[in-house]
């Protein structure tokens, strides 16, 4: 009777420890699912990431020794060995009975467990094919864009020969138009010597290249009229620009600064040499006129412009024509009238060493206090030297706080540009 309420004592006390088990296994699946509720994909990437490093190995090998656990006799060395021999052997009767029990339930977990290694495996081998895939599709992309790099580079070559025909195509347009005009009015054959004047005329043989290395060198017009928004400010304040105050720029080029002022309902007009230059603007709809500028300051009347501009204009020029320009512009100027001129800045080093003379039609550099004092010579007042454009900071040497690094970088990366500015009284 004793050995058989101890057996029952323990069996009882093997169902409490069991209970107790499941309870806690079940009260730890609830805490886990309440705390991971709000991070669920996050636990799904570490299940896969355990899955990927090899540890859920170790927790199959775990699964595979939990279910064999009831068909080994334990050995019940604490016990007297009467208690040992009837508990073994009542042990074994009862594996027995179980084994029959759940012998389903365990060929039913080594499926399951073999169906896991076999999906790890095949997620391991699609890994390793996707890894595979990725790098080559990796390598095809490069390829791609190492391709379309080169398309690239072919196109703007092209595009820069396709503008230079285009200039070509418009200057050949105005030779044969200027052809047309003067045999349609001569009498009888045209000399030679006339006809050869027309086709080559001097100074409009190098138009169509001279629009093409603006196009390179000075910037896109975008880029261009952005820049020229600073002196807008600087012509509305005088208020010029009106019907009865117009404004001329003189050398308006590919018209950046007409179409900003026609943009913001300005009076103005242009004046510019290029023959193709000048279609280009009529074709965007701008008033220009071909003509050269002392010539046609000299045709208006005193008093009957508001505003005199030119942007890389006077740098064109040489000295003696630039004084006599100044003159005329401050005849032509209505009082209270301002002209603006931009010019590159010799100041920095860069500029007036090298990237100055990028442009062969260039004279030579002009010193800003130069030009201050020759508008001012000329009667123009309250004259100011507005630095332009300077290098992006980080193309500037680190700032030490030394006067040294100060002076470097506004030697070599200071304003690469400087506009003058003057009134008439």
């Amino acid at each position: 009777m004793i050995e058989t309420e101890d057996f029952k004592n323990y069996t009882e006390d093997l169902k409490k420890r069991i209970r107790r088990k499941v309870k806690s296994d079940q009260d730890s699946k609830s805490m886990v699912m309440n705390r991971n509720r709000d991070t669920h994909q996050q636990a799904d990437y570490n299940s896969i990431k355990s899955i990927v490093e090899g540890d859920f190995y170790s927790s199959l090998n775990k699964a595979e020794k939990n279910m064999n656990i009831g068909l080994t006799v334990p050995s019940f060395n604490k016990l007297f060995l009467f208690k040992r021999i009837i508990y073994r052997w009542i042990t074994k009767f009862l594996f027995k009975i179980l084994k029959v029990i759940t012998i389903n339930q365990r060929n039913f977990n080594l499926s399951v467990l073999d169906a896991f290694r076999s999906s790890i495996a095949d997620y391991n081998n699609l890994k390793l094919r996707f890894a595979g895939a990725k790098t080559q599709f990796n390598t095809r992309i490069i390829e791609q864009e190492l391709k379309l790099k080169e398309q690239s580079i072919k196109i703007r070559e092209l595009k820069k020969m396709t503008d230079y025909l285009k200039y070509s195509l418009i200057q050949l347009e105005q030779r044969i138009n200027n052809i047309t005009e003067i045999t349609g009015k001569g009498v009888g054959k045209v000399s030679g010597n006339k006809l050869q004047n027309i086709t080559g005329k001097p100074g409009h043989s190098l138009d169509s290249l001279y629009v093409f290395l603006e196009d390179n060198l000075r910037g896109s017009r975008q880029e261009i009229k952005k820049r020229l928004q600073v002196y807008l400010p600087v012509i509305k304040k005088v208020n010029m620009g009106l019907k009865d105050s117009p404004i001329l720029d003189i050398g308006c080029g590919r018209g950046e600064w007409l179409e900003l002022l026609k943009e913001n309902n300005l009076n103005a007009r242009g004046l510019d040499l290029n023959q193709v230059m000048v279609r280009m603007c009529r074709d965007k709809g701008l008033n220009v006129e071909e003509g050269e500028a002392l010539s046609f300051l000299k045709s208006l009347p005193d008093s009957s412009l508001g505003a005199v501009t030119g942007f890389h204009l006077i740098e064109h020029y040489g000295f003696e024509f630039l004084v006599k320009l100044l003159g005329e512009i401050l005849r032509v100027l209505k009082p209270g009238g301002i002209v603006i001129f931009e010019t590159p800045n010799p100041g920095n080093i860069l500029v007036g060493s090298c990237n100055f003379y990028i442009d062969p039609t260039h004279n030579k550099p002009l010193p800003s206090i130069l030009i201050r004092l020759v508008l001012e010579s000329r009667g123009f007042s309250k004259v100011k030297i507005k630095p332009l454009n300077p290098y992006k900071d980080d193309l500037k040497i680190k700032n030490d706080g030394s006067e040294i690094s100060k002076r470097f970088n506004d030697y070599f990366y200071g304003p690469q540009d400087y506009a003058v500015i003057g009134y008439k009284i």
